[in-house]
C-alpha cells in the first residue's frame, strides 16, 4: 500500500465523507477533502489526489443525473475555464499553495456571507458571465484543485431546482478536472506515487458517492438552498484557519 498506512487510512475516511457530500449536492468533494488531506499529505500531493479522485467520482454522478444537466451553461463555464487553467497550473508549480489556499478561503468566505445575506449580482446571467465565472474556476482548479466556490455561488444565485443545481455543477466539474489533470501530468506536476495513491482511494469515493446519492431525495429544497452557502462558508473558514502558521 502506497505511503504511510495511517495517512492512507485517514485519507480513505476523508475521501468517503467528501464523496458522500458530493453525492448529495453535486459539489463539495474538494471543499472538504483538500483542507483535510492537508493534515495527512503535503499540499501538492493532496491537490493531485483530489483532482484524480474528484474526476472519477463526479463522472459516476454525472452519468446518473445527466437528464437534469443544463448543457449550454456547462459548455460556457468549461470554455471559460480553459482560460484560467494554465495560469492556475503555473501557480501550482511555482508558488506557495498554502498562501493561495489562504487567499481563496478568505474570498470564498466573503462571497458566502454575501449570498447568505441575499446579496445578488443583477443580470449575472448569460454566456459572458458564465465564461467569466468559468475562468475563475479554472484558475482555482489548476492551482489548488478547488473549482467549486465560484461555480456554486454563481449557480446558487440562479435559484435552480436542486436537481438542476446538482446535475449542472457535477457535469461541469467532470469536464474541468481532466483538462487540468492532463496539463499537470504533462508538466510533471503529478507523479506516479500520487496517481497510485489516488487510485487506491477511488473505491472509498465510490462508496461515499453512492451513500450521498441515496440520501439526496430526503433533503427538502429549502434546506438545500440554505445549506449550500453555509457549507461553503464553513469550509472556507476551516481553510483559512488551517492555512495560518
Amino acid at each position: 500500500m502506497p505511503g504511510n498506512l495511517v495517512s492512507w487510512f485517514g485519507a480513505a475516511i476523508i475521501v468517503c465523507l467528501a464523496a458522500a457530500l458530493q453525492g448529495i449536492t453535486g459539489f463539495g468533494f474538494a471543499l472538504i477533502s483538500v483542507p483535510l488531506l492537508f493534515l495527512v499529505y503535503d499540499p501538492h500531493t493532496a491537490v493531485g489526489i483530489n483532482i484524480i479522485i474528484s474526476f472519477f467520482s463526479l463522472l459516476v454522478l454525472t452519468i446518473r443525473v445527466r437528464q437534469a444537466v443544463i448543457r449550454p451553461a456547462v459548455l460556457n463555464l468549461f470554455f471559460g475555464s480553459l482560460v484560467g487553467i494554465p495560469l492556475g497550473v503555473y501557480i501550482f508549480l511555482h508558488f506557495n499553495v498554502q498562501e493561495l489556499k489562504l487567499m481563496t478561503g478568505i474570498v470564498t468566505a466573503l462571497c458566502s456571507l454575501m449570498l447568505l445575506r441575499g446579496v445578488t449580482i443583477k443580470n449575472a446571467t448569460g454566456t459572458l458571465w458564465e465564461r467569466i465565472i468559468g475562468s475563475i474556476s479554472g484558475f482555482l482548479t489548476g492551482s489548488i484543485g478547488m473549482p467549486g466556490p465560484p461555480i456554486i455561488l454563481f449557480l446558487s444565485n440562479q435559484h435552480l431546482p436542486k436537481e438542476r443545481f446538482r446535475a449542472t455543477s457535477a457535469a461541469y466539474f467532470t469536464l474541468v478536472y481532466p483538462a487540468s489533470l492532463l496539463l499537470l501530468i504533462s508538466l510533471g506536476g503529478i507523479n506516479a506515487h500520487v496517481a497510485l495513491t489516488a487510485l487506491t482511494l477511488i473505491p472509498f469515493a465510490v462508496l461515499g458517492g453512492y451513500l450521498g446519492y441515496r440520501l439526496f431525495p430526503l433533503i427538502p429544497q429549502a434546506q438545500f438552498q440554505r445549506g449550500v452557502p453555509l457549507l461553503v462558508l464553513g469550509t472556507a473558514i476551516y481553510a483559512v484557519f488551517t492555512s495560518l502558521p
